[in-house]
């Protein structure tokens, strides 16, 4: 339970997207062959913008207090499609005019549906309804303060009832994701966001480290008109 809970916290579930041991993985080039400056032009882009080669940071914290650390990379195959990439995976997302959308393995479900309004419903990832609570929210993290934020909640009911409350904050993405089972707790809170910086390594290996400071890099494609 423990490990489903924290890998659908911050929807990196594991997909057997792993590269061969000949192979590095993915999320680890140094350099990505992703799409650069492009944008859908969707309206909901921009709550869960895919910035090529970008690396999220998120501080997690279970029900007793352990602390941890997640960390996805972004790949943007296209004006409407990219990729969220991480050590046991990665999960394809895409663009619609009506919404934004993860592509599993049962066919696209909405991360976020217009119209953007409190009170408005969908079908979400985890096979609950989702429920948009708040589109002006505030709140802190430890990569910042970030405003007009969209929050939203997802409930699945039955045996083995799960709740997923998630914030999307405009330029950035996903901020802070929430999600409880019984007695299990998990919370991610954004610890930092900000472009791979290519290092050279002396044996002849590539890596990167992610490059501070947060306010002197890039967030994302802006708004469309």
């Amino acid at each position: 339970m423990r490990k489903a809970l924290r890998a659908s916290l911050l929807m990196l579930i594991a997909t057997g997207c792993g590269a061969s041991e000949k192979e590095a993985p993915k999320w680890l080039a140094p350099v990505s062959e992703g799409r650069k400056d492009v944008a859908s032009g969707t309206q909901l882009e921009r709550f869960f913008p895919l910035v090529d080669g970008m690396v999220y940071q998120y501080a997690t914290e279970n029900e007793v207090g352990e602390p941890g650390l997640l960390v996805a990379r972004v790949f943007r195959s296209s004006e409407t499609a990219g990729e969220l990439r991480f050590p046991s995976g990665s999960k394809r997302f895409s663009y619609a005019a009506d919404g934004v959308l993860f592509q599993s393995a049962d066919g696209p479900v909405y991360l976020l549906k217009l119209p953007l309004t409190v009170g408005s419903t969908f079908r979400g990832e985890h096979g609950g309804q989702t429920k948009v609570l708040e589109i002006d929210a505030s709140l802190d993290t430890p990569a910042g303060h970030f405003d007009g934020c969209v929050r939203t909640l997802e409930e699945r009911l039955g045996d083995r009832p799960v709740r997923y409350a998630t914030t999307f904050c405009p330029a950035v993405g996903v901020v802070l994701l929430e999600a409880a089972t019984g007695a299990n707790f998990e919370r991610a809170s954004l610890k930092s966001y900000a472009a791979a910086v290519e290092i050279p390594g002396g044996d002849g290996v590539d890596r990167f480290q992610v490059a501070p400071p947060k306010d002197a890099l890039p967030v994302g494609p802006p708004p469309p008109r």
